[in-house]
């Protein structure tokens, strides 16, 4: 995702393309390989285009400090609430802090 790829590294399209060459190197005759293709949309893009599909966003996770309640502090969590704000929806999941 176009937000975050600044400061995490496993949302870089380099991350991606290093995680095929890895597939494809320890697979015998098999054609795996990870796709992205909302990589390079925003958090609100992709949460727009989520709601069109009726996505199921309580099932999906962003934050990197908490398993059991999202943290709602953290640089993800933050991201993920302004996209959820800008498109003029609430996000599903239950936060610590709001």
């Amino acid at each position: 995702v176009e937000e975050d790829s600044s400061g995490y590294p496993d949302c870089r399209e380099s991350f991606f393309e290093a995680m095929n060459d890895v597939i494809k190197q320890g697979t015998l005759a098999a054609n795996i390989s990870i796709k992205t293709p909302v990589l390079h949309h925003s958090k609100s893009e992709i949460v727009q285009l989520g709601h069109s599909l009726n996505a199921p966003f309580e099932l999906s996770w962003s934050c990197y400090f908490a398993e059991d309640q999202a943290c709602g502090d953290c640089p993800s969590c933050q991201l993920r609430l302004k996209a959820f704000a800008n498109s003029g929806t609430k996000d599903p999941i239950p936060y610590k802090v709001r």
